[in-house]
């Protein structure tokens, strides 16, 4: 049985436009590199395909920081829990 697929969005030299670029800015986003290849190439791809075309090459976590960086309050309280619980073992 045949599959019918749509064709690819990206020609292999904007995949490769978009490899360079995440290799070049390890902090950018997958939406950014789909914005900045929007804007070399008039190529609209969507976040999702950006990220598809970089784990194909290996270049994995574009999603944006969401986490709230820890204070010397939150650093300390986690030290101290490990400390207690390092000889734990699993039963």
């Amino acid at each position: 049985m045949l599959q019918h697929r749509s064709p690819r969005v990206t020609t292999p030299n904007e995949d490769r436009y978009l490899a360079v670029t995440a290799k070049r800015n390890k902090r950018s986003t997958a939406s950014d590199l789909s914005r900045q290849l929007s804007s070399a190439t008039d190529t609209t791809v969507s976040r999702q395909t950006v990220y598809r075309r970089l784990g194909l090459i290996g270049l994995y976590a574009r999603r944006p920081v969401r986490c709230v960086p820890l204070t010397a309050t939150h650093y300390r309280l986690r030290l101290t829990w490990s400390r207690e619980h390092a000889l734990w073992t699993p039963q």
